[in-house]
């Protein structure tokens, strides 16, 4: 994923069929940064004290939504190209003009799709234009032959150093940087976590550096700064259908633009190119499907117009306890980011306003919730945040054998035992992955109890490399040392009703079962069998409820 700053300052544009035109210095840079790896959600909670003054200098949309699939290339090809995969024709991140599946609307003569650069050079022949980056795909989407500079570098503080000299040296009118880093940390730690909230704070010093450079050089009058970014990510990785991977921040800020707005219309990032285009007077081709997003620009209210409503960006609090299901009683505790905002919140699901209950300090929740709660500053409003926790009965503890893998951690050990069985779809927060290893979970029930049935739910989906177990085995214990093999072990192959895509439950039921501690086995088959694409390379094993009765 990544993520973008823009700068530039907007001359003349069209509102409706009104010609309006903003009263200020002309456009002549254009600085666009890329920040791989930031969901709306993660830009909220990243310490960015650069970014959020340049969300008060001007507009920010939380609800820009990339394309499908939430990749990087796919996204970032219709950042600088705007239009989508069915456009560009870029639908992963292996494309190359060699390796795709089917060619672009338009083409130029050495195969390319029409990209911002390619605008520039046609229409604005004399330009120079930049581009620094990490990540060396980058480097094969667009034709290098419209870009005056064009330079992959490793390291994100290099990148800083060597794009602000030649900002500097040759002030280009339209220059692309890219960081990569919130991405990557995010794939090796996990994204939402501590490691990958400090990336975002890195590549904000660096964004630091570059308006303090570009200030120095009295290059800000003529500036206007846009951040957006492609995906989001759960656990280590994404491309799934969650709001937290296609939901991505879009910010804009500079001469010409409204200050400190939350502009809540749709948005998309095939936008992002054509408002390039706008702010420096082009002309967009007719196989580019974004449009420039028009409600940025500042304009004078005409005499007796009523001044449109608008809002001022706060962002959403935190929330200590991730929602998921718990055994016992949890403590809650909310932080709001801004200073002086108060916290309103519901535990029914309701949505929470100024009315609602006040948040004072931490409290404890022990029945089934759903937690919503906003952050207030001066009568603006956050974003909701939700979580819902589910209490466990009947399970004192249970422990898993082998913890699954980060991409797909699930809702924890005791979201097994949430009676929320997951979809057909793998990305669904409910599955609990395991890659090449096999899953087992222990329980201990409290007391002696009399068992009817046990049972695991998997999921069966080939097509991306998750299969049915090669077994799953029962064992009983008194003391929780000494288990027994239970005779009821199941083998996938040898059932019924089960040769579809989807969640499959395998169960067993029991007559004269009594215990007090009960282990599941689900054993993975393995490696991708043969025929199969990813033959010999690890098989996934899917589990998302456990079956206790």
């Amino acid at each position: 994923m990544r993520f973008l700053i823009l700068l530039a300052v907007p001359f003349s544009f069209l509102i409706g069929s009104q010609q309006v035109t903003a009263q200020q210095d002309p456009v002549k840079h254009v600085i666009l940064i890329g920040i791989d790896g930031v969901s709306a959600e993660g830009l909220q909670y990243a310490n960015i004290p650069v970014i959020s003054s340049l969300i008060k200098q001007g507009c920010i949309s939380l609800k820009t939504r990339g394309v499908m699939p939430t990749v990087s290339a796919p996204n970032w090809a219709t950042i600088l190209s705007g239009a989508g995969p069915e456009q560009h024709g870029v639908t992963s991140n292996s494309w190359s003009l060699a390796n795709q599946g089917f060619e672009p609307t338009v083409k130029d003569s050495d195969g390319y799709f029409a990209s911002i650069f390619t605008l520039i050079r046609k229409q604005m022949p004399k330009a120079v234009t930049a581009m620094f980056y990490d990540w060396d795909w980058l480097g094969t989407y667009v034709n290098k032959k419209n870009i005056t500079k064009e330079q992959y570098i490793q390291g994100y503080v290099m990148i800083t150093s060597v794009a602000l000299n030649y900002i500097k040296k040759e002030k280009p009118i339209f220059t692309f940087i890219y960081y990569g880093r919130p991405d990557e940390v995010g794939h090796q730690k996990g994204f939402g976590t501590p490691e990958y909230y400090q990336a975002i704070n890195d590549i904000d010093i660096e964004i630091g550096k570059l308006l303090a450079g570009i200030k120095e050089s009295e290059m800000d009058k003529n500036t206007t700064v846009l951040i957006t970014s492609d995906h989001g990510g759960i656990g280590t990785g994404h491309g799934g259908e969650s709001m937290i991977e296609i939901e991505v921040p879009w910010i804009i800020t500079g001469p010409g633009i409204n200050k400190n707005i939350l502009f809540d219309t749709p948005n998309d990032l095939a936008n992002t190119s054509p408002t390039i285009a706008r702010i420096l007077g082009l002309k967009t081709p007719a196989e580019w499907i974004g449009r420039p997003v028009n409600e940025i620009f500042s304009i004078k209210t005409p005499p007796k117009s009523p001044v449109a409503k608008t809002a001022i960006y706060v962002p959403k609090p935190s929330c200590s306890l991730a929602e998921g299901a718990y055994p016992g009683p949890q403590q809650v505790e909310l932080t709001a980011k801004v200073q002086g905002s108060l916290i309103y919140y519901t535990l029914d699901g309701t949505v929470p306003s100024a009315a609602s209950k006040k948040y004072t300090s931490p409290f404890t929740i022990s029945n089934n919730s759903t937690l919503k709660a906003v952050a207030i500053s001066e009568n603006n409003i956050s974003q909701i945040i939700t979580r819902t926790y589910t209490f466990v009965q009947g399970v004192k503890t249970a422990v898993l054998t082998d913890k699954p893998s980060a991409k797909y951690p699930g809702l924890g050990v005791s979201g097994l035992f949430d009676g929320l069985i997951g979809s057909a779809n793998p990305s669904n927060k409910q599955w609990m992955g395991y890659e090449g290893n096999n899953f087992e979970v222990t329980t201990d029930l409290g007391d002696i109890r009399a068992i009817k049935s046990l049972g695991v739910d998997v999921l069966q989906l080939p097509d991306s490399w998750i299969f049915l177990p090669e077994k799953v085995e029962f064992y009983a214990s008194d003391d929780g040392i000494t288990f027994r093999l239970l005779n009821n072990t199941i083998y996938p192959a040898e059932t019924d009703d089960i040769r579809l895509d989807g969640p499959v439950m395998l169960a067993r039921n029991f007559d004269n079962l009594s215990t007090r501690y009960i282990r599941i086995k689900a054993t993975n088959i393995g490696t991708c069998p043969a025929t199969h694409p990813g033959e010999g390379q690890k098989a996934w094993l899917f589990v998302s409820e456990v079956e206790i009765e």
